[in-house]
């Protein structure tokens, strides 16, 4: 378990029944004022309670110019006022019994000596007044269980992928795109300068947390590498972890301290920590939720021998060379059960080797699920890579096929990942995916990857 403190410091932060923005503002483009209006119309169910020194309303709410004058107890502060004033504002929310703020605002460790100072500041300040932060130079979080939504104007997909992004908008924007494709999240947080919390403590809360069943993370530098390795360690004994690493060249790493003023790792050195520290690590930034979705939907293969079946034969290819190339090994099919697959198969079909080319034949959609049974049946199959029936045929029919495959893993203990799956609402295989919550892609890449 975590530190028992730690999940209750945290409490305000992810699950706050009420928030004050300071720095709200009415000019629309500002942040005081879109952080006002994300959490409002993204559902947040708690008061949201504006401050400014002089104005008497924002967003038609009364606004209060300091935390202290507001009536009502304060979960979490957001903070968008000029670096030089943060400190005060956090002895202020200290004050009024605020536990957790987010700090928005810019000008810190990423700017230089002077800015070295005033993070120096705010965190001695939020020390003396007991509260834990997130920031600052920061965009923002998301939480699904509050329905707290402060990194954009619409709120993510929710699901049970937490993710942890040292860079702001670009985590923002993965985000969005994850949930274009049907990825949810249960925790997002825009990590910042990690003046106070950092990728460390993240980890440690959401190694317990019930919302969350993957974690995720963007990293350019780690603040305090033993300690967080050491976390990690103790994490993924419960949790797969997945890391993305920016900076991988001199180029990359030029870029990263003057962006969050981060410590660099060299990358040979934080490869070979993560394959000691059981972290998992991705080469492009969106592979964190591909892979994140199948570890979350589907069981773990107990070894890496995969059944390839497709409607075509240029898809049997493509996937079948791509598990290849990723480590995979797709075994040929003994003789046995090559001669009963074969009066299975439409007369021009290829031998099913392994892949299992069924050669665009539509005269009964059965066959797919009559296929993938027996793949799923043998004894050195570990994982399997199908193609569903699509809308062929009678959707009555074809909806029994799918919902047929997509129960081999409760039948098997045997993953199934789908291939060349569209995301549309009428493709009925698609659906039946969804609601089994088999992880399915549209490229053969993206599926042998996730395999």
């Amino acid at each position: 378990m975590p530190a028992p403190d730690l999940r209750e410091q945290l409490r305000p932060l992810f699950d706050p029944r009420s928030i004050a923005v300071v720095g709200a503002t009415n000019t629309a483009g500002k942040w005081g004022n879109m952080l006002m209006e994300r959490p409002i119309k993204g559902g947040f169910p708690g008061p949201v309670f504006p401050v400014h020194p002089t104005a008497e309303e924002v967003m038609g709410r009364r606004a209060y110019p300091s935390v202290l004058d507001i009536p009502e107890h304060i979960d979490l502060a957001v903070l968008t006022v000029p670096a030089p004033v943060t400190p005060q504002v956090l002895r202020e929310c200290g004050a009024k019994g605020i536990r957790a703020a987010v700090i928005i605002s810019a000008g810190f460790s990423e700017s230089g000596v002077e800015g070295e100072q005033r993070q120096a500041d705010i965190v001695s300040a939020a020390r003396e007044a007991g509260i834990r932060f997130v920031g600052p130079n920061c965009n923002g979080m998301w939480s699904a269980s509050s329905s707290l939504t402060l990194h954009s104007p619409t709120a993510p997909a929710k699901g049970r992928i937490a993710f942890i992004s040292q860079s702001g908008a670009f985590g923002g924007s993965l985000i969005e795109a994850a949930s274009r494709q049907g990825y949810g999240v249960s925790r997002f947080v825009s990590t910042g300068n990690q003046a106070d919390l950092n990728d460390a403590d993240y980890l440690e809360y959401l190694r317990d947390d019930p919302e969350t069943d993957v974690i995720a993370l963007y990293i350019e530098g780690l603040k305090d590498p033993r300690r967080f390795l050491a976390t990690a360690r103790r994490v993924v004994e419960t949790k797969p972890v997945l890391v993305y690493k920016a900076g991988r060249n001199p180029v990359g790493a030029r870029a990263v301290h003057s962006h969050t003023a981060s410590l660099m790792v060299p990358d040979e050195v934080f490869d070979a920590a993560c394959k000691q520290f059981g972290l998992i690590r991705v080469h492009e930034a969106m592979h964190l939720f591909t892979l994140a979705s199948a570890l979350s939907e589907a069981p773990l293969p107990n070894g890496h021998r995969v059944a390839v079946m497709s409607m075509t034969g240029g898809q049997c290819v493509v996937t079948s060379d791509s598990c290849a190339f990723l480590g995979l090994d797709v075994p040929v099919l003994d003789e046995a059960t090559q001669e009963r697959l074969i009066p299975m198969l439409a007369p021009h079909a290829p031998r099913p080797r392994n892949p299992v080319d069924l050669a665009g034949d539509f005269r009964d959609v059965r066959l797919f699920s009559q296929v993938a049974d027996i793949l799923a049946d043998l004894p050195y199959i570990d994982g399997l890579i199908l193609s569903g029936p699509g809308g062929a045929g009678g959707d009555e029919r074809t909806r029994e096929t799918a919902e047929r495959m997509a129960t081999i893993p409760e039948r098997t203990g045997k993953p199934v990942v789908g291939v060349g799956m569209r995301r549309m609402a009428d493709d009925i295989s698609s659906e039946v995916f969804r609601e089994h919550t088999i992880p399915s892609y549209e490229t053969p890449e993206e599926s042998a990857r996730a395999m």
